[in-house]
């Protein structure tokens, strides 16, 4: 009796816990699928080392990476003051967008829309000024929206 008694426990836990893990696997569904979708578009355009000596960095995209309609930033690593961009397009006319603003590490900025519709990148120009901490080196990172 004790026996069957165990096994009737065990069996109702079981089932317990398939009714409630059923609304953890819909809820970690649900924001993965969103996470996705926030991030569907963006495709990185490349990323430099922050070089607390140097205040400004180049990154050459050019047009095998396709039409773009707004950049963003990404940090790692620590803080980085970003002043302007410049996005210099493949017609040779350049965009100058004054970002000003601190991006933490492990941040982003906000979508930096780009002048007129879908437009093919040469290089982007990253002007910033030297956050040095004890937390090491900044990596930026810009990633292009595709239009």
């Amino acid at each position: 009796m004790e026996a069957s008694g165990r096994f009737l426990a065990v069996r109702w836990i079981m089932r317990c816990n398939a009714v409630l893990s059923f609304p953890l696997m819909l809820v970690a569904l649900i924001s993965s699928s969103m996470t996705a979708s926030a991030q569907q578009g963006w495709v990185t355009l490349g990323c430099r080392d922050v070089n607390w000596a140097i205040d400004r960095d180049v990154i050459q995209v050019g047009r095998r990476d396709g039409r773009f309609t707004a950049v963003r930033l990404r940090v790692s690593g620590s803080d980085v003051r970003m002043l302007d961009l410049k996005v210099v397009y493949g017609t040779g006319a350049p965009d100058d967008i004054p970002v000003r603003a601190v991006i933490r590490a492990g941040q982003a900025s906000g979508p930096l829309d780009l002048r007129g519709h879908d437009r093919v990148i040469d290089r982007i120009q990253m002007i910033y000024a030297s956050r040095p901490n004890f937390r090491g080196r900044a990596q930026v990172c810009v990633d292009g929206r595709a239009g």
